[in-house]
This record gives structure tokens, C-alpha cells and sequence, in this order.
């Protein structure tokens, strides 16, 4: 579906105000564009200083229209007009919630619970015959005309107005509540984020990408598995301080790059190679330590088995995402086990997060300062053969749900 968007008040000064290192108005553009939104209809005297942020992202797919007749502009729309008051921070998810909504019965009109956006179906923008200045001026018009409107609970994502202070420092928290995942474990949610949001707040306000900053999470993982190599004690704890330090930092690329709009499949892609490239160095570190100062024989035969079974489990999965072309992200693996209601797949749920970066570099840290880091190849061997078994499971679940809708 073609989308419009008319955006309105794009005129105040907060429109212009930056907001974690992007102008309000740029965030708008940028969601509309994520969105899949074909044009934008702004008013032709704003054209000289939105021109200079259009200028700045010519990577956008979006047409920019500026118009001094909005009614001459809307009379050309066939399937509707979502409206916007501007200036707004508004989550990509938006539009095509209201889109859904709004033209999922003849005559409804949708808007957000705090009509900052709404969607006008085709019909409405037919019999409309000036071009109201605002949005709760559009759904009174609306409800004149006998078009059902329909508020929306968007559940938390951020659909926000930022005309004063106290709005921007409420779309700033808000912002940052949206950077938590829903599959962040338990660690991650409450110890981890908090503080690799802290990082991610000052780093907004710099020129470093996401993808810079996976790149110094590397080089940190270099630095651990040189203190792992080198075996003893203090090596171990140190070693296992900077892999739970890298698990913290691995949450800053991918919030620097939703809080900036700068999420790629490169960036999936170069995220996951090397976090990954990030745990085998560590293994490597573990394995080369304990052959350096000695060690029982089960604990070397633990640390065969966990490089064995760490590489097929990474090789397995890597295939599985360029196979059924899932991106470049381990989390987009389907496991059988995810939906399921059995008592096996309720504890396979469970468990899973045992193999989670966050628990687990927390376990290897707590196997540190008791002085058992070797205990950690055990750990990881019987961790990877799980992950080997399944997602080698997973292969054939895809493989037959292709079949199923060819």
C-alpha cells in the first residue's frame, strides 16, 4: 500500500531540537521511513530548513513534497492519509498499526491513545473540504462525517510530542525503556542493560556508529582471551571480568544503532560474527591456559569436546541462516522447542537461557573469583552439544515449513 503522510506544525522550534543526537524532526522521518511511508506533504515554508535535513540523510527512500495547498496535494490520495502532529517521536511500528486499524472496516478512522497520529481512510479524505491544523481537529471533522474512530493502546511504543522540556525528558526515558528486548534473559534485563545504556546515552551524542563500536568490543575480546591464555588465578579473573564486560558492551552496538536509525544487515551480520568470534577466542584462551599450567585429564578431554561441539554448533547455525536467508542474527533460529506446550518444551525453554551470553559469562566470571575457571569447559561442552542437536533439528523444521507453503 502507497502511504501518505501529512505532517503538521512542523514549524515549532522543538521540531529542531536534538533529541540522543538526532533532531526530533529527523527521528520523525526516520520511523516514517522504516515505516515503508512513500511521501511526506510538509508545508512549503519549512522547505529551506528541513532541505538541510533531507540533505544530510540522502540514504531515505522517501518523496518529500512541500506544497502551499495541502487540500490540492490530499485531493490526489486514493487510499488514505495518515496524519502526524509534528513534532513527534514516533516508534516504526505506528503507521502500520493505524493503517491496519483504520482500513480494516469501511469508514473507521484509527488514532493513537493520545491522538498525536492518526490514519483517515480514503473515503474520509473524499468528502473532507478544508484541511484542519490539527489532528483532533481532523477527527472531529471525522466524527461530523460519520466515520467510526477507534483509539489505539500502542503498549508502550513511543508515540510522543516534545513541545516543552518536560516532554523531552519523558521521550528520552521512553526511549530508553525501548532499547530492552523481549529476549533479553534475566541478567541482561536487569543488570546488563542498565548499565550498557548508560554507555549507549553518552555514545548518541558522539560520531561513533554501531558498528564502530563492535569493532572496540573485538579488540576487547582479543584482550581476553590473552589473560585466559595465560592461565593463573589472577589471569582467570581478569579473563573473566573483560568477557562479562564484553557481554555488557554487546548490547551497545544494537542500541546505538535503534536509538540512531542505523540497524543494516551488515551491522546484524558483523554484530554476530564477532561476538561469536568473541566466545571462541575466550574457549581458545580457556583451552590454551589449562594446557599451559596442567590439568586433570577430564578437564582436558572437556576442553576438546567444548571446541568440537562449539564448532559444529557455529558452523550449523551460520548455515541455517544463509540457507533460509534469516539474517544475520543467531536469534532468528527457530527452535522446535520455542512454541510448544509440553512439559519438554516448557523446560527446554528454561534452559536455554543457560546458553545465553549473559548467564553464562556471569557463571564464568562467579567460576573465576571461586578459582574453577576450567570447570567452564565443561559447562560450554555440554551447553554447544544442545545447541548442535537442535539446531540441526531446526534445519529440518524449516526445510519442511518450506515445503508446506511451496
Amino acid at each position: 500500500m502507497t502511504i501518505t503522510t501529512i505532517i503538521l506544525q512542523s514549524d515549532h522550534p522543538s521540531a529542531y531540537t536534538k533529541v540522543y543526537g538526532l533532531l526530533v524532526m529527523e527521528r520523525t522521518f526516520h520511523a516514517l521511513e522504516r515505516a515503508g511511508v512513500n511521501t511526506v506533504l510538509l508545508p512549503y515554508t519549512e522547505e529551506e530548513r528541513l532541505q538541510d535535513v533531507i540533505n544530510r540523510n540522502k540514504e531515505w527512500t522517501i518523496q518529500f513534497q512541500f506544497t502551499d495547498s495541502f487540500k490540492t496535494a490530499i485531493d490526489k490520495i486514493e487510499t488514505g492519509l495518515l496524519v502526524l502532529a509534528a513534532p513527534l517521536v514516533i516508534d516504526q511500528k505506528i503507521p502500520h498499526k493505524l493503517i491496519e486499524e483504520g482500513t480494516r472496516h469501511e469508514g473507521q478512522v484509527a488514532v493513537s491513545d493520545n491522538q498525536n497520529a492518526a490514519f483517515f481512510p480514503a473515503g474520509f479524505l473524499k468528502k473532507t473540504k478544508a484541511i484542519p491544523r490539527t489532528v483532533t481537529d481532523w477527527l472531529d471533522f471525522a466524527k461530523r462525517d460519520g466515520f467510526t474512530v477507534n483509539t489505539i493502546d500502542f503498549q508502550g511504543l513511543a508515540c510522543h510530542t516534545v513541545f516543552d522540556k518536560e516532554e523531552i525528558k519523558s521521550v528520552k526515558k521512553a526511549l530508553i525503556r525501548s532499547l530492552t528486548k523481549p529476549t533479553d534473559g534475566w541478567v541482561s534485563r536487569n543488570l546488563n542493560r542498565p548499565i550498557s545504556t548508560s554507555f549507549s546515552r553518552v555514545l548518541a551524542h558522539t560520531p561513533i556508529t554501531p558498528n564502530q563500536f563492535t569493532a572496540v568490543t573485538g579488540l576487547i575480546g582479543l584482550l581476553t582471551g590473552f589473560f585466559l591464555a595465560l592461565g593463573g588465578y589472577w589471569n582467570y579473573l581478569i579473563g573473566g571480568a573483560l568477557f562479562h564486560f564484553t557481554s555488557i558492551l554487546d548490547g551497545v552496538d544494537g542500541e546505538l544503532a535503534r536509538l540512531k536509525f542505523k540497524s543494516s544487515p551488515f551491522g546484524q551480520w558483523l554484530d554476530t560474527m564477532v561476538d561469536n568470534s568473541s566466545y571462541l577466542i575466550a574457549l581458545a584462551g580457556i583451552v590454551i591456559g589449562i594446557y599451559r599450567n596442567g590439568a586433570s585429564d577430564a578437564v582436558r578431554i572437556a576442553g576438546i569436546l567444548a571446541v568440537v561441539f562449539v564448532v559444529l554448533a557455529l558452523v550449523s547455525l551460520y548455515l541455517y541462516l544463509l540457507r533460509f536467508k534469516s539474517g544475520g542474527t543467531l536469534l532468528n533460529v527457530e527452535y522446535s522447542f520455542q512454541n510448544g506446550d509440553g512439559f519438554f518444551n516448557r523446560f527446554m525453554r528454561v534452559a536455554a537461557a543457560f546458553g545465553k551470553r549473559d548467564l553464562f559469562a556471569l557463571i564464568f566470571l562467579g567460576l573465576a573469583i571461586i578459582g574453577q575457571m576450567p570447570m567452564a569447559l565443561g559447562y560450554v561442552a555440554i551447553m554447544a552439544f544442545f545447541v548442535f542437536v537442535f539446531s540441526v533439528q531446526a534445519h529440518f523444521g524449516a526445510a519442511n515449513k518450506r515445503k508446506i507453503e511451496v
